[in-house]
């Protein structure tokens, strides 16, 4: 072989590693895909809360509030309301359902997808690295409970948030200031936690860009305060009960200060490590893949864990709180590999065959190795998520028994079955229990009255509970008794694929 065939193999060796790297990466986003088009058109609930957020959505297409005093018949939850608006506009096109909450959820997981490849391509040149960053969030779709595209706030109001992030990474003058508090703004009013989120990016902001800083901070700051007075005013107060006093008057978990860093992060060791590289290199050459200003993006980073971490905290905090971190590490670990990749670069004579030329080969076909190991310890089964045929059929029987139920019907943490019934809905049984464990409050105090109200009523009702020990709750065990009543034929259909596996299997009715 001639010097300039040797010279040309290094080269090769490289393209192809990081196409494996690249082909790799795309691997979790198939997955995803797979699992999110094979359930959007289930017409029953793919986690135990869903039927509740479409409850609301039905309210805000009927043209009622979401904030209201709440009452067994119905409790919001503890959301800010723009994921319910624009599900409620798409809801008059398509209709009520879980549909128009799913393709809002997975448009808004594509959108991350997208918003992941732009910023990490904008900062290192690398659209592998991009790619990359893509793939290495994606694959945590299991260990993140698997909501990405479900009917459920999170993918929505992490995608504004990324495009927030992205808008503030190279933002300059007042108006971009500007531009960057309304995109946070819309990021809060998805989810509040991303408030948390983005407030290192804001500080952050104002020491090295003071004039931008300061435009987005008030403008952020303005806007959340003049909502909330505004939405307080329109409700008579119960938007700031719901979207504040509720959840910060509830427990923490006080495991979660080490299950955090040993359990949570720790299903993703390798990108941790990249990410930590990567940042060591910047540091050490700030010219060298990233511009001077490249602690933005450990900054936005920290704020994304700390949001994840708060929300962890939270007794109520599930695993799909952990998407805002799993989304800054990739970004991070992405940016990692391509300054790898760039440090390991070589300039050498031309026509020159060394030993050396190989360095970068090496590196990049380790790279590959790390980021394929990374995936393929957080590889899960698709089918696991998708429903059966035994579980749709098992939900139309469902729903049939509810709809021959005589008199009032309720199914405790499920209230849009009885909707499907063409019943009167109720209240979710778990928005029921948030307002309840929140402390003494007017809140808790109409609920307890509506609760009393309809416990001591003798009009023969029927509940249908997840719990064989109690149709509402610990108060309810004197006013119903649990029939022989078989709701499912099967033993293990029915249930939600993902997070907790409740499904309405016991009947109670009036003692």
């Amino acid at each position: 072989m001639n010097l300039e065939g040797a010279a040309d193999l290094p080269k090769r060796a490289i393209v192809l590693s990081r196409v494996i790297t690249g082909v790799v990466s795309l691997v979790p986003t198939g997955a995803f895909l797979f699992v999110a088009l094979r359930r959007i058109g289930y017409p029953y609930e793919l986690e135990w809360l869903e039927g509740g957020a479409v409850e609301i959505v039905r309210r805000v297409a009927s043209g009622h509030s979401i904030y209201v005093q709440p009452s067994l018949h119905y409790v919001p939850y503890p959301y800010t309301p723009l994921y319910f608006w624009v599900c409620g506009i798409l809801s008059h096109v398509i209709g009520v359902g879980f549909l128009p909450l799913r393709l809002v959820s997975l448009l808004s997981s594509l959108g991350c997808c997208a918003m992941l490849v732009a910023i990490v391509r904008r900062e290192t040149g690398d659209v592998v690295a991009g790619v990359l960053a893509s793939g290495l969030f994606m694959v945590t779709f299991a260990v993140s409970g698997a909501w990405l595209d479900i009917g459920r706030v999170d993918s929505f109001a992490l995608c504004l948030l990324l495009m927030s992030l992205y808008v503030g990474r190279r933002v300059e003058s007042v108006r971009g200031g500007l531009i960057l508090g309304l995109l946070m703004f819309l990021a809060f009013m998805a989810k509040q936690s991303d408030l948390v989120a983005g407030a290192p990016v804001l500080i952050f902001l104002l020491f090295v860009r003071r004039r931008s800083g300061v435009a987005a901070l008030l403008t952020v700051s303005g806007l959340v305060v003049g909502s909330t007075l505004v939405l307080d005013a329109r409700t008579h107060g119960w938007y700031g009960y719901y979207v504040f006093t509720e959840l910060t008057h509830q427990g923490v978990v006080s495991s979660v200060w080490s299950t955090f860093f040993t359990q949570d992060l720790w299903h993703v060791p390798w990108v941790i490590g990249l990410a930590i590289v990567g940042v060591a290199l910047n540091v050490r050459h700030p010219d060298c893949s990233w511009p001077r200003a490249s602690l933005f993006w450990p900054v936005a980073t920290s704020g994304l864990l700390l949001s994840a971490f708060v929300s962890r905290l939270h007794s109520g905090g599930g695993e799909d709180v952990l998407i805002p971190a799993y989304a800054g590490l990739a970004i991070l670990g992405a940016m990692g590999y391509a300054a790898i990749i760039r440090g390991a670069q070589v300039q050498l004579p031309a026509g020159l065959v060394a030993r050396r030329s190989w360095k970068p080969a090496v590196v990049a076909a380790g790279l590959a190795l790390i980021a394929a190991t990374q995936i393929a310890a957080l590889h899960y089964s698709p089918g696991k998520y998708v429903p059966t045929a035994s579980d749709e059929a098992a939900g139309r029987s469902f729903i049939d028994l509810v709809r021959r139920t005589p008199g009032p019907v309720i199914v405790s943490n499920h209230p849009y079955y009885d909707t499907l019934a063409g019943k009167a809905s109720w209240a979710q049984g778990e928005a029921v229990h948030d307002v309840l464990r929140a402390g003494p409050s007017a809140a808790r105090s109409d609920l307890e009255a509506s609760i009393n109200a309809f416990l001591m009523e003798r009009a023969p009702t029927t509940i249908f509970s997840d719990d064989p020990d109690y149709a509402l709750g610990s108060y309810s065990d004197a006013y119903f008794r649990l029939t022989s009543t078989r709701v499912f034929a099967c033993a293990r259909c029915f249930y939600p694929v993902t997070d907790i596996k409740r499904r309405p299997a016991y009947r109670f009715v009036r003692r």
